[in-house]
């Protein structure tokens, strides 16, 4: 059901170029409150598409009582101080960048796979 609220709502990722682009659209992008010397709660836009947002905390939900990558994830930010529900936005933005970085490369997820560091002078 996410798979196809994904592809619906995206357009198939014909004007997206990076995740955090489509984080935004999502309308989880942290948000920060200042002004001047007043520093707020950072929060998350929402002012992006609230059917995919919706879809990506429902299956942050999910993946949070999972045993894999996710699920560690989640616990790794509870167990640092994180509020819950702060942890469930990160993990939802998180399932969003991974489904984006799976539908752009073509390839199958891996859990294990870690970006090879750029070799730049």
């Amino acid at each position: 059901m996410t798979a196809s609220i994904l592809l619906v709502e995206t357009l198939h990722l014909s004007r997206m170029e990076s995740s955090n682009q489509w984080a935004a659209d999502a309308g989880l992008s942290p948000v920060p409150r200042q002004s001047g010397s007043f520093t707020g709660r950072t929060r998350i836009s929402k002012r992006g598409n609230a059917r995919l947002r919706r879809a990506f905390y429902l299956c942050a939900l999910t993946a949070s009582r999972m045993k894999n990558v996710f699920g560690d994830f989640y616990r790794h930010l509870v167990t640092q101080g994180k509020p819950k529900k702060v942890a469930f936005i990160a993990l939802a933005r998180k399932l969003l960048r991974v489904a984006f970085a799976v539908l752009k490369s073509g390839q199958k997820f891996d859990p294990n796979y870690r970006r090879q560091p750029s070799l730049a002078a």
